[in-house]
């Protein structure tokens, strides 16, 4: 009995994590999701940590306020791929990197002209410092952490001879600072279950659009993730995570736009499977419960990701 409640739950996750990938058409205007993607801990002295993951998110409805409108004009997604890297300084300190690739399509309904971009995203760096380890007697770690999004993808791409808009570049152009923070809960021996929250923060900064009287300036963006681990069998786990993100509008020359910006409150199932001590994967899909848009704007529908983890070490929390 116990065994057959597991294979129901494995079930629902998968039919929650994998909505319709197969009806899957185009373009977004978000770009790979850096922030929401820093969800490792810490690494121990000398451990090295890889991750690689790609992410597809549909972009095919359409708000205003809480309302949702019939969209029969664009549709949008965005593939995204990104490689993480996590190394454990000493015991409490750990250096993080993150490099993107991301492609954007948009598929105009009415003329059914489409539009494809590609290239290498924006990246981000941190320093996470533990302020206080797991052990026995503690069961639960806290970190903090910093950095900086570095604007490495282009914002000059074009389509005949016309600088495309930003919601179609690759990059943002701006240095954006990073504050992070983790806090999670064991509760060995008497059940396998830990408890995690993390929150990242990310104050934007401005890059030219034209020419050096035109500044732009994305919203500044606030995402809190929260949720429960298990074991379903021996190596095979799950995550359930509600997660929250706020963007204030984004600005031109110091006046806000509208249409921009937004608070969205998502469910985020996981499986995660460990094939070896070192190697795991991880298949997780996002679905929006609830969305409060800025004025008239497309958003997500769902978002599906897969992701491959190799540690060169000691175990890392997730």
């Amino acid at each position: 009995m116990k065994n057959s409640s597991k294979i129901w739950a494995v079930s629902l996750l998968l039919c929650l994590v994998l909505p319709n990938i197969n009806l899957a058409q185009t373009c977004s205007c978000a770009g790979a999701p850096l922030i929401s993607s820093q969800s490792i801990s810490t690494a121990s002295k000398g451990n090295l940590f890889v991750g690689l993951t790609y992410e597809f998110k549909e972009i095919d409805n359409l708000y205003t306020g809480s309302q949702q409108l019939e969209n029969n004009t664009v549709e949008r997604n965005t593939q995204s791929s990104l490689l993480e890297i996590n190394y454990g300084i000493t015991n409490r300190l750990t250096i993080s990197g993150t490099l993107t690739y991301v492609q954007k399509q948009r598929l105009s309904i009415a003329n059914n002209e489409e539009l494809i971009t590609r290239g290498i995203g924006d990246g981000v760096i941190l320093l996470k410092y533990v302020l206080h380890q797991n052990t026995m007697n503690e069961q639960y770690q806290l970190a903090i952490g910093g950095g900086a999004k570095t604007p490495l993808g282009k914002t000059s791409l074009k389509e005949d001879n016309i600088a495309l808009n930003l919601d179609m570049q690759p990059g943002t152009g701006a240095w954006d600072g990073i504050a992070w923070s983790y806090f999670s809960k064991t509760f060995a021996p008497a059940s396998t279950i830990n408890f995690f929250i993390y929150n990242t923060f990310r104050l934007t900064g401005s890059a030219e659009r034209f020419d050096q009287n035109d500044k732009y300036k994305f919203g500044n963006e606030w995402v809190v993730n929260t949720g429960i681990t298990d074991k379903l069998f021996s190596d095979l786990s799950y995550v359930a995570m509600l997660s929250y993100r706020s963007t204030s509008s984004d600005q031109r020359n110091g006046n806000p736009l509208p249409n921009t910006g937004g608070k969205w409150i998502s469910l985020e199932p996981a499986l995660q499977y460990q094939f070896t001590k070192g190697l795991s994967a991880k298949i997780s899909g996002k679905i929006p419960v609830y969305q409060y848009l800025n004025g008239l704007q497309p958003t997500t529908s769902y978002t599906t990701s897969i992701s491959i983890f190799y540690n060169f070490g000691e175990k890392v929390i997730f």
